[in-house]
């Protein structure tokens, strides 16, 4: 087999940025199981295995620049982009290696031991072989007490696509097509089958085919021949997982998806009893897929994990504090979640969000704030709550020590970023020093960062280059779900959303120590 030994390669994956991957949200969510974390108030090491392009390490390393983060690809058109950031924003504290994973748990490259390795969009998109080297990695390279996150796709909720996924694989076997015309004849053929009455298709809008098959005609075809031309593409059991990872010494610790620990909301009482019964955490967990038809999984474990006391979890809490990522007028108390919509407490959320509108604040003042304290909530009930914004989007737990990180290596690469609007919406993320982490952000509202970043402070100037950035690259403005067609609708609109930029974005953006240092007072 050739050099990418069934991975396909030839069309990059789509730049793409992955919260979940941040220290911060890892050692968050270890507080949250109760499980120690890696305190980052000091320095500390951080590997991401099949960067893709870079902008998820890239961004965490400008925004964490107490740590020192390495990002390895095998692609070399992938490690090329990701160098090319790292050098224009002079990110001294990422390094980006093109090796195999092979290579990497052979130890051929000389690499410290580290505090977080993380990968996404890796462990089940990768051979069996592939997936023996990542574990060996993490047993030879992760310090014990680190961190590992690792996400995959899952059983049982993918059984019922895995015949459309063996159809589709099939075409990546032609190495005389190219990624495109694999994706499109794989299309065609089920597009063919469906109009012939396939029966494998007959209940596809019930058992959750349906989505898969949608998201066949509307997903890029980069997206697409990842997802499934790959050779060693498998959907995993998470007790398999569990266990490939405990054979190296990891422990798995619960969930990256905060909102999966607030069972309570999601799970009957007959349900959750069922899963304290079983015996340990690979059986509860492959009873939980079962409960829930998990389809794609987001897991965090520790190499040694220390289950902490209610007090030292307090102490940990304390140590936390809590930021919007969103404005006012896009607050909402109806959450969407990966378990569903809910309706958060507006008792507790309403109190703690009035005071984070006016600037972030630690989980110990919001927990002291009259409104809740006299309706006897503390800090684990802000903590939840916290923890609750944070899955909806609307918010972000951070480490209070983060407050006196050096912002200068944030400014930089948000400025590359920023820049880069101008030509593409590829990197749709800016880096917040205060959060440790980035926070997503659309093309215009970069384009109105990079010129506020020149010090064109006045909204109504950002127009010509949004306008600019809109029909270079192709893009539709629409209000109300309509299209805007006219050159008078599109610039109004323009206007309006430079203003909304300036008015709610740029207050947000000052709260995470992020603004463009030209609108910094």
């Amino acid at each position: 087999m050739e050099w990418s030994n069934g991975y396909v390669h030839g069309i990059d994956y789509p730049v793409s940025f992955f919260a979940e991957q941040s220290p911060v949200h890892l050692s968050v969510g270890c507080v949250v199981h109760g499980v120690e974390p890696v305190p980052l108030d000091r320095p500390f090491t951080y590997m991401e295995l099949g960067c893709g392009q870079g902008l998820t390490s890239a961004v965490l390393a400008a925004a964490n620049p107490q740590g020192h983060f390495y990002a390895v690809d095998f692609l070399p058109t992938h490690v090329q982009t990701a160098r090319e950031m790292v050098d224009a924003a002079s990110l001294d504290n990422l390094t980006v290696i093109e090796c195999s994973f092979e290579q990497m748990a052979g130890g051929e490259i000389d690499l410290p031991q580290f505090d977080f390795v993380t990968m996404y969009g890796v462990y089940s998109w990768v051979d069996a072989a592939n997936r023996r080297y990542i574990a060996e990695f993490l047993r030879r390279y992760l310090k014990p007490g680190g961190i590992a996150y690792l996400n995959y796709n899952a059983m049982p909720g993918w059984s019922s696509a895995l015949s459309l996924q063996r159809l589709l694989r099939e075409f990546g076997r032609d190495s005389t097509l190219s990624c495109e015309r694999q994706v499109a004849q794989g299309r065609a053929l089920v597009e063919a089958l469906r109009d012939q009455k396939a029966a494998a298709f007959a209940r596809a809008d019930s058992d959750g085919l349906g989505l898969r098959l949608e998201m066949l005609g509307g997903k890029h075809v980069d997206y697409l021949a990842h997802e499934y031309l790959n050779q060693g593409w498998d959907a995993l059991y998470s007790i398999d997982v569990i266990q490939a990872m405990a054979a190296v010494k990891l422990d798995y610790v619960g969930s990256a998806l905060l909102e999966n620990s607030f069972t309570q909301l999601y799970l009957t009482q007959g349900q959750r009893e069922l899963l304290a019964g079983l015996p340990n955490s690979g059986m509860r967990e492959l009873a939980w897929d079962h409960l829930c038809n998990s389809s794609f999984r987001e897991d965090i474990y520790v190499r040694g994990a220390r289950m902490m006391s209610p007090a030292r979890r307090d102490a940990w809490l304390e140590r936390c504090g809590v930021a919007l990522t969103l404005p006012r007028s896009r607050i909402n108390l109806e959450l969407t979640l990966v378990i569903g919509k809910i309706n958060a407490d507006a008792r507790l959320a309403d109190p703690m969000i009035e005071a984070l509108l006016e600037r972030p604040h630690s989980l110990v003042e919001l927990a002291a704030l009259p409104e809740i304290r006299s309706r006897g909530y503390g800090l684990r009930e802000v903590a939840s709550m916290a923890g609750l914004l944070m899955a909806g989007r609307q918010a972000a737990i951070f480490f209070l020590s983060s407050a006196g990180n050096d912002q200068a290596p944030a400014a930089r690469l948000n400025r590359v970023i920023a820049a880069r609007s101008r030509e593409c919406d590829h990197f749709q993320a800016l880096a917040s020093p205060l959060l440790g982490n980035g926070v997503k952000s659309s093309l215009l509202q970069r384009v109105a960062y990079d010129q506020a970043g020149h010090a064109v402070l006045q909204p109504e100037s950002w127009v010509q280059a949004m306008a600019q950035a809109v029909q270079r690259q192709g893009a539709k403005l629409e209000r109300a779900g309509v299209a805007l067609e006219t050159p008078h609708e599109i610039d109004a609109e323009l206007r309006y959303l430079a203003e909304a930029i300036a008015e709610q974005r740029m207050p947000v953006w000052r709260n995470l120590n992020m603004a463009p240092l030209a609108a910094t007072p």
